[in-house]
């Protein structure tokens, strides 16, 4: 199963198992029930944010069933102007033609993000896709942990910090999106269950020992045994 949060399961950290489970297994997904609804509460939740860059555009979002697409881990050599350029320009990318809209999106969970390679790196490579494409809303969003966005706030003021960059850059058009709003759009308690369970696992460190020859997951707050 996609969502369940036993202690008995392994749980990949990495922000692409995260971000694949709710968009690809929940929130874009065709074959669950709803999609119309979601897709209106993801729009919403892009539109209304006010954690937003200078340049950010008042154009609102819209997405539907029969016209939008979800693709991951997006590079720009994949358009022959751009093959030189090995890089990625949204970890998650929403499309919609009807709607003539693209949402990129740089996806972050435990690791911590940075203006220059998760704001201007993909802005540069985004620049020149748009540039074919004149007529499209392009709106880039940034999704990262409520912890996260609260601790580049408190380092706001040092000179070259990301919040200040974010804040103060003429050219940003950034949207910072949380992975808490994202939950609490999500009615399926065992969804919203997983998503919280692994916004609060910890990062970067051991969480699992072996135990009556299965996997076991550490309690919330405490690491496993040394050498389980």
């Amino acid at each position: 199963m996609l969502f369940t949060s036993k202690a008995e399961d392994f749980e990949s950290e990495k922000e692409r198992n995260l971000y694949y489970k709710v968009f690809a297994g929940y929130f874009f997904n065709e074959l669950v029930p709803g999609l119309e609804e979601r897709l209106a509460l993801f729009a919403d939740l892009i539109n209304s944010c006010q954690r937003r860059g200078q340049a950010a555009a008042d154009q609102h979002v819209r997405f539907s069933a029969t016209s939008a697409h979800v693709s991951f881990d997006n590079h720009a050599y994949l358009f022959p102007s751009l093959a030189q350029d090995k890089g990625e320009f949204a970890d998650i990318l929403l499309h919609d033609r009807a709607n003539r809209v693209v949402v990129p999106i740089e996806a972050k969970v435990h690791s911590d993000w940075s203006y220059e390679k998760d704001v201007i790196d993909n802005e540069r490579r985004l620049r020149a896709i748009q540039a074919q494409l004149p007529e499209i809303h392009f709106v880039p969003c940034l999704l990262i942990t409520s912890s996260r966005w609260e601790e580049c706030q408190r380092h706001g003021s040092q000179q070259h910090s990301n919040y200040r960059r974010f804040a103060e850059e003429a050219s940003c058009r950034t949207r910072v999106l949380l992975w808490e709003d994202l939950a609490g759009l999500i009615r399926e308690a065992t969804v919203r269950e997983h998503i919280v369970s692994q916004l609060q696992a910890p990062g970067g460190r051991p969480r699992y020992s072996f135990s009556e020859g299965w996997f076991k997951k550490a309690a919330p707050g405490t690491s496993p045994p040394a050498g389980a």
